[in-house]
């Protein structure tokens, strides 16, 4: 009898430390979260809604073009295709081993302008998104900790709280809520660098359509709460793992 104790307690512990090695920890959902495949490629139809105080809106179309090689090489593009006041503004990122290059192409001063770390907390084309917003997350830029399973709207999700290593950053944290079926961005809060504990954006990703086999939000939503305004990205039309040229997001390509 002592001995089949003996032995249903190893499988205890046994089923235990299983149970502990599949665990993750907040680094390694951050991780599963650039490691989320968006396609190789992928090219969109989006409308930019500017959102002021009183309810005015702006409207602005873009096509979003982006690609990646591998984890370290990256790129993306945005032309401003409507309205005429800003026809043809372009913005690219290159990102090669890690490192990223910005450049915006003001088509109003007919001025292409590099992206330095000072200005990516800058507002992008007057929307709520700032230069920094426009990032994609990567992992190792990032110390997660605070690992919760809750749940938002009805899915299980991950949350998190992550504080950027560097200075260059607006935001003294930001809290995430991750998908943990798709590991898709759902709900993002930051909070302002100067005043470490006063919340001034909130992120949504809204309205997830499955396209290609890639979860999609066709809607993304950015709050600034203090200025009481808010921008509403909505996708009319993405496509996946299609061919785009390297032209497409060269400097000489910003200005055309």
């Amino acid at each position: 009898m002592q001995k089949q104790k003996l032995f249903f307690a190893l499988i205890v512990l046994i089923l235990a430390g299983a149970g502990a090695a599949l665990a993750m920890t907040a680094q390694e959902v951050l991780q599963k979260v650039e490691d989320r495949y968006i396609g190789n490629t992928s090219k969109a139809n989006v409308q930019m809604d500017i959102v002021d105080k009183s309810g005015n809106v702006r409207e602005r179309k873009m096509t979003i073009s982006r690609r990646k090689a591998d984890a370290n090489n990256k790129d993306n593009f945005i032309h401003f295709v409507a309205p005429p006041d800003i026809r043809n503004t372009t913005y690219l990122v290159n990102e090669k081993n890690r490192d990223r290059q910005k450049w915006i192409y003001l088509s109003a001063f007919k001025k292409t302008r590099k992206i330095v770390a000072e200005d990516y907390g800058l507002a992008f084309v007057s929307s709520d998104f700032t230069y920094e917003n426009m990032d994609e997350i990567r992992a190792d830029d990032y110390v997660a900790s605070d690992l919760k399973e809750e749940k938002y709207n009805g899915m299980d999700v991950y949350t998190l709280t992550a504080v950027k290593k560097d200075q260059n950053t607006s935001y003294s944290k930001i809290v995430l809520k991750v998908c943990k079926n798709s590991f898709t961005i759902l709900y993002t809060e930051m909070y302002d660098k100067k005043e470490p504990d006063k919340l001034v954006k909130v992120m949504t990703a809204e309205d997830l359509e499955t396209i290609q086999n890639i979860v999609t939000p066709k809607k993304v939503t950015m709050k600034d709460l203090s200025k009481g305004t808010h921008t509403v990205l909505t996708t009319a039309k993405i496509a996946y793992d299609l061919p785009l040229p390297d032209e497409e997001f060269s400097q000489r390509n910003m200005e055309k």
